[in-house]
């Protein structure tokens, strides 16, 4: 069995520009599942056989909002 692994681990400051940074996911079986683009503006995430099929376009606060815990009424 093939071990996986997926961490990043950052202890440094850097200022995101444009281009920014790019994360590439992959199966345990090496098939591309997407990337995330994380830049000054946002996040964005895409998928298809070349990551080109846009799943969102997130700006930091609305990222933000969404991932906050909903409240129950």
């Amino acid at each position: 069995m093939k071990m996986r692994k997926g961490y990043l681990k950052l202890h440094e400051q850097f200022t995101l520009h444009k281009v920014g940074l790019t994360v590439w996911a992959y199966s345990k079986q090496d098939e591309f599942l997407g990337r995330v683009e994380i830049n000054h503006a946002g996040l964005a995430a895409y998928i298809g056989a070349k990551g080109k099929k846009r799943l969102g376009n997130l700006s930091w606060e609305k990222f933000f909002e969404r991932m906050k815990p909903k409240k129950k009424s």
